[in-house]
């Protein structure tokens, strides 16, 4: 850890306050039972060079924590300011043993000449405050780590100087929660972090205990280590527990996207879903080998990713903020049998699902197998026959063009392609109402782990790779091109409406809405099995394709910028779109520049294409290809999709 103290090299200089009386440090106003708003202490700093110690300014305030300073030379005032959002937590009482060097000391008398300067005594009755943080640098962008040590000691008694040194701690945290971030230790609840092992090449407990436990230690952060054992633990432990909601204030998965996606369809398939998703915000750890999801948090927080992403991700996770984030309802149909889940990432049909998935046979080589894989794929181009139909998100037009223009630094203009002549377009006349998801208001200590401790191995169980191909035939039974108010009136079948034909109107509706908050979300859009209604405004495409790929984040991975548009939460699914006919070097090109989000066509282009829509279907004609949700295969056959807007909430650290 870098222990930045208050030296020249942080350019932390200025003319400081005037020294105060020793007793107490200066304080504003104070708010909400007795903490101030603002705390201020003049600190000293030992100058080996000048043979003299160096007065600094501490000011405490909502805005953060500000240093100030001057210098004899040049008569210039120099300050720093901590932002609040930077600080990830603090610590006081007595002087650690991994003490950083150079803390600010707060004299006892800072009037009598060369006070500052004596050596500490042999009983040490100062108290002390650590401040952790990690300031946000641009060009380039990134975190840099950073501890402020205050030593106060205006008192002899130790007792009197530790009062302070937690007035301080506790006004920082005071100033975070105003600053609309929370942390499990302010609502008595637990972080629940699930840690696949073998994620990692298998170091994921060694990079846990490296990289993660220190941060959380720093931060004061309550957590309960899960260590997955199994395939679908995470998804059942995070669906049969009965107090997931009493006792953790979020989840955090450090693995890859494997281990997000059975969390998310864990939560899914409990009875409280609805309030699950509202009250428990997710994060996610890249500690595994598909970290596309990490990544698109990072982009949308305008957040540092390389070179250490568990560390960028490890705060934003801790930064006690949440956006919503769109769920994308999946349907398969293979050969007569139904599944439902939950995606959070793409769906695939074609060249890169092919790739992603046949070259697991090289992945002890590394990342290159998909370089080496591409090249087998673009000699031997396949394409698949099928139909492929789609509804267009409201007012949108395809293709959108925009973000590929801005990443080739060229004007923004709305293109508007011909549609090949196989595309039938059928009349807008119904919205689709997806993202209608209403609830009704429903009625462990963990042991702080010091920072250079070295987890015990026993405590970690072998794992196994997680793995999704076998699926879990869901709840989710309904199926038909009803609305949710006709799905709301049926709910209860004869027997039901027999007894609600005693109640009240109002005891109606809340017996009603009780049993639809016990079901999963159903869909709003025809079922697999039935057709598409001419009314809804869908359009078919019948031919060969090269490949459809759906993605609802910016990245796929660390490494592909697939969908520049898109949001976090804009209700919006991208479909790209290659037609057999395209061109291996337009294919090439369109490969090599997945890394910077340049490959998207910037005007009409008959062979690709990328339409944002609000549900899809695919039809594939032949048995034989690939399917991929998430990145993992899936059975082959009919597969539908669609969006369902902020379904849930994902760790951040801008909020909404």
């Amino acid at each position: 850890m870098t222990a930045n103290t208050a030296t020249s090299e942080e350019n932390l200089l200025g003319k400081g306050g005037q020294p105060h009386e020793p007793s107490t440090p200066t304080s504003d106003t104070e708010v909400g039972g007795g903490t101030p708003t603002e705390l201020s202490e003049i600190f000293f700093v030992d100058n080996s060079r000048r043979k003299q110690s160096i007065k600094i300014q501490v000011k405490l305030c909502p805005e953060g924590v500000y240093l100030r300073r001057e210098t004899d030379e040049d008569d210039h005032i120099y300050e720093q300011l901590i932002r609040i959002d930077d600080i990830i937590g603090s610590r006081y009482g007595p002087r650690l043993k991994k003490r950083a060097r150079g803390g600010l000391n707060s004299c006892r008398n800072p009037n009598v000449p060369g006070q500052e300067a004596d050596p500490e005594p042999d009983s040490d009755n100062s108290a002390y405050l650590y401040i952790y943080a990690y300031l946000k640098k641009e060009k380039p962008l990134r975190r840099v780590q950073t501890l402020r040590i205050l030593r106060f000691r205006s008192s002899n008694d130790y007792g009197v100087n530790l009062q302070t040194a937690e007035l301080w701690h506790h006004t920082i945290r005071r100033h975070k929660r105003g600053n609309g971030s929370s942390s499990p230790a302010d609502c008595g609840k637990q972080l629940l972090i699930l840690l696949n092992p073998k994620s990692g090449s298998g170091k994921g407990r060694e990079l846990f205990q490296k990289q993660v436990a220190p941060l959380l230690t720093e931060a004061e952060v309550q957590y309960d280590l899960q260590i997955t054992t199994h395939p679908q633990y995470a998804k059942e432990f995070v669906r049969t527990r009965r107090d997931l909601l009493e006792r953790y204030s979020g989840i955090v998965v450090a693995s890859g996207d494997g281990l997000f996606y059975e969390v998310l369809n864990g939560l899914m398939e409990r009875m409280d879903w609805r309030r699950a998703c509202r009250e428990l915000p997710l994060g996610i750890i890249p500690c595994g080998s598909g970290n596309g999801l990490a990544k698109s948090v990072a982009h949308h927080c305008n957040e540092p990713y390389e070179p250490k992403p568990i560390l960028h991700a490890t705060l934003t996770c801790m930064a006690g903020k949440s956006t919503p984030m769109d769920v994308v309802r999946v349907e398969l149909a293979p050969r007569d049998k139904h599944f439902v889940m939950y995606s959070f990432l793409s769906v695939g049909w074609g060249l890169i699902a092919d790739i992603d998935i046949e070259s697991e046979r090289l992945r002890s080589i590394g990342a290159q197998r998909f370089t080496l894989w591409a090249i087998k794929r673009l000699i031997g181009l396949r394409s698949y026959k099928g139909r492929l139909s789609y509804l267009l998100a409201k007012g949108k037009k395809e293709p959108p063009v925009e973000a590929a223009k801005e990443a080739r630094e060229m004007p923004a203009e709305s293109d508007q392609p011909k549609r090949p002549s196989t595309a039938v377009a059928i009349r807008s006349s119904l919205p689709l109402n997806a993202g209608e998801f209403h609830d009704l208001p429903e009625e462990e200590e963990v042991e702080e782990v010091e920072e250079e401790a070295v987890l015990d191995g026993e405590q970690f169980a072998d794992a196994i790779s997680l793995d999704r191909s076998v699926y879990r035939q869901h709840a989710d039974s309904w199926h038909s091109a009803m609305s949710r108010r006709t799905a709301y009136y049926s709910l209860g079948g004869p027997s039901m409406r027999s007894n609600r034909s005693r109640m009240s109107i109002s005891q109606r509706i809340e017996a009603a809405n009780a049993e639809f908050a016990e079901r999963v979300p159903t869909g709003t859009i025809p079922g697999l099995q039935m057709p598409l209604p001419s009314s809804e405004g869908w359009i078919c495409e019948d031919g060969d394709f090269v490949m459809v790929h759906a993605a609802y984040t910016t990245h796929l991975s660390s490494d592909v910028f697939f969908a520049p548009e898109s949001r976090l939460d804009d209700g919006l699914i991208y479909l790209v779109i290659i037609r057999s006919g395209v061109s291996r070097h337009q294919l090439l090109n369109f490969m090599l520049s997945l890394n910077t989000g340049t490959h998207l066509p910037i005007g009409e282009d008959p062979f690709i294409k990328v339409v944002p829509c609000r549900a899809f279907r695919i039809e594939p004609s032949s048995s034989d290809g690939i399917l991929v949700v998430d990145g993992e295969r899936v059975e082959y056959g009919p597969i539908q999709a669609e969006v369902m807007p902020g379904l849930i909430n994902v760790m951040t650290t801008s909020g909404q």
